[in-house]
């Protein structure tokens, strides 16, 4: 088993803060849909997709970040995240616990862990799948605004042009994550992939979202 602590450690020195952003033009997260399989109300999850079977076979996906207002600097304390996925092998199942919601930290700080999702056919008569990917729902405060997006992972073969879902936001370089693997020195079979993660919300009301035609509940 991987030795928490050194997990911790790996993690506090990877983490960027609001410096990751100097240098480069300060810009709110870009916006995704819904998708078809958000539900509203989910339960308070650190740990996703436990009762997946692959959950022995995989590596543990450890996602991690923070949330800053529109300067980019400034972290939101307490917001509540929304996230839900495929299982491992690309199946949203309702009763399953690939869904549910936390809160960032004092910090803005959030950390949960998954497995990494699979990917899946949005037509069963096209070749294109959905890249692998993480759907988040950020309730903005402070003057800003709630934001519907998507986490995906650098190499995906179906980014872009290749997703089949043509208005989603796949292409999108801020959506779209390098993962670092964390073995441990005494099993290297037993690894953690890390993901970050940051999010800056836009100022003003609402919610940032794109709208695709299954998503006319949540207009």
């Amino acid at each position: 088993m991987i030795h928490k602590l050194l997990l911790y450690i790996f993690i506090s020195a990877t983490l960027s803060n609001g410096l990751i952003f100097k240098g480069r033009k300060c810009q709110p997260t870009s916006h995704d849909v819904y998708g078809p399989y958000y539900i509203p109300d989910p339960p308070p999850l650190l740990q996703f997709c436990t009762g997946d079977n692959k959950i022995k076979e995989s590596e543990t996906l450890l996602v991690h970040g923070k949330i800053f207002e529109s300067d980019c600097e400034t972290p939101m304390p307490f917001l509540r995240m929304e996230i839900w996925q495929a299982d491992h092998d690309g199946n949203y199942e309702m009763s399953t616990d690939c869904r549910g919601f936390l809160n960032t930290d004092q910090h803005g700080y959030y950390e949960f862990t998954t497995l990494h999702p699979g990917k899946y056919k949005t037509d069963p008569e096209s070749y294109l799948f959905r890249p692998a990917h993480l759907h988040f729902k950020i309730f903005g405060q402070h003057d800003h605004k709630d934001l519907v997006t998507q986490m995906y992972f650098y190499g995906d073969s179906n980014l872009g042009w290749n997703d089949s879902c043509h208005v989603c936001a796949s292409y999108r370089k801020d959506l779209i994550v390098k993962t670092v693997l964390f073995c441990d020195e005494e099993d290297l079979e037993e690894c953690t992939e890390i993901a970050e993660f940051n999010i800056v919300l836009e100022k003003g009301q609402g919610t940032s979202v794109t709208f695709a035609d299954y998503d006319y509940e949540y207009r």
